[in-house]
């Protein structure tokens, strides 16, 4: 949605072909961060032996559900290559560069009239461990050095910036650029948006295959043949299989996540909590509704609930926070990551009309206005208006390392 508003902007003619309804995906019941703290990629040193230990517990914050898939064990050797503090350095500036930009066209939306429930209240990270605390405290001097603002605080000065946190929590970090905001009306506002800057929403239309004809593609979608100058992918996790129809190789594999949305709570959180050893977020929403997002299951493509992990969440907020996590509304959604932790925004090489614009991760609705950007200035050939180096989130970039993939 937000490449079809960017591109509309521009003065193109544009049409979004979706299967469902706009939101309809991952960006419906996610965190909805904006987050320049955290702009560690996933792949990182600590990753691999956290991620092993993890794996033989289907209740932990990422699984690996063990099986016998090529794929999957291609992902997660490149995965492997790319968790190194020297990737790390190199990622950080990337992600943190965009997010912040995004944060600045998050800002012009509102500007313009959309109302999404945007909100610059800052992050607080909290650990219930002594352990956990003093190991994020090691990474300050990076993220000082990135330009990342941070409060520290002991256990008394968390609760009493927070009264919602439980006596269980030893100490916290208060990152106070970041913001939030409901995904779903967000959605929903850039929809309405782009429909008023002459944008055509094809809703119900599933887009099956990308013909490809010499250096060209051309859209087939329940059994029509759609042409346009530039075809831009923008499916998430289903954008792999798509490519494959064009015969372009994108490692990106699906992360199912989890959220519980409580509605009618008593008193919100004043701002976002990380719960830091859980991997769970808690979002404050309007209408008095709070949002505990986390989990990730790797290389699941189903979209079927599985009860421990949501019991998981909820355990999560009852041992952090002074809440009563019954009930409400459960929710999964699959994202779309690559194995460097870096989006794929560009054009596959030897095809002229196509962009890819997937793989965020965690990070969709961190980096939705800064890719819409990014989007619309490689269709108009602005590559020097870019805030990033286009090579940097290539869809080739894995193939000059790995070969096809």
């Amino acid at each position: 949605m937000c490449a079809a508003c960017w591109l509309a902007q521009e003065g193109l003619s544009v049409a979004v072909l979706e299967q469902k309804g706009p939101g309809a995906g991952a960006s419906w019941g996610n965190a909805g961060w904006v987050v320049p703290s955290h702009s560690t990629p996933l792949a990182h040193p600590g990753a691999l032996g956290q991620g092993l230990r993890w794996m033989l517990d289907p209740a932990s914050p990422l699984w690996i559900p063990p099986r016998l898939d090529l794929r999957m064990w291609s992902w997660l050797w490149r995965f492997i290559h790319f968790s190194s503090a020297a990737h790390v350095r190199r990622a950080i500036p990337i992600l943190k560069g965009l997010q912040l930009r995004s944060l600045a066209l998050y800002e012009e939306l509102c500007a313009h009239g959309l109302v999404f429930g945007f909100r610059r209240s800052g992050l607080l990270s909290v650990f219930t461990t002594q352990r956990a605390f003093q190991e994020s405290l090691s990474t300050l001097d990076l993220m000082e050095r990135e330009g990342i603002e941070v409060e520290v605080l002991d256990g008394p000065a968390a609760q009493a910036r927070e009264p919602l946190l439980s006596q269980e929590v030893v100490g916290a970090l208060y990152f106070c650029q970041d913001a939030h905001l409901d995904p779903a009306w967000l959605v929903r506002e850039l929809a309405r948006y782009a429909q008023v800057l002459g944008v055509q929403l094809r809703i119900g239309v599933a887009v099956e295959v990308l013909e490809r004809e010499g250096q060209r593609v051309i859209a087939r979608a329940d059994g029509n043949r759609i042409a346009a100058g530039t075809v831009v992918l923008a499916a998430g996790a289903w954008s792999t299989q798509l490519a494959r129809t064009a015969g372009v190789r994108l490692p990106i594999l699906p992360a199912k996540g989890y959220s519980v949305t409580l509605g009618g709570v008593d008193r919100l959180p004043a701002s976002p909590v990380m719960l830091s050893e859980a991997r769970v977020g808690v979002t404050p929403l309007e209408d008095g509704r709070v949002r505990l997002a986390g989990t990730l299951e790797l290389g699941v493509w189903d979209d079927s609930l599985n009860a421990r992990r949501v019991q998981t969440i909820r355990d999560a907020a009852a041992r952090y926070l002074h809440v009563h996590p019954a009930g409400g509304e459960v929710w999964c959604g699959l994202r779309p990551c690559t194995p460097d932790g870096l989006p794929v925004v560009g054009k596959p090489h030897g095809l002229d009309n196509l962009i890819v614009a997937s793989g965020h991760g965690t990070l969709g609705v961190s980096l939705a206005p800064v890719t819409g950007e990014l989007v619309a200035s490689l269709v108009l050939g602005r590559g020097k208006d870019l805030p990033v180096d286009p090579e940097l989130l290539s869809p080739d970039r894995f193939q000059e390392l790995f070969g096809i993939y």
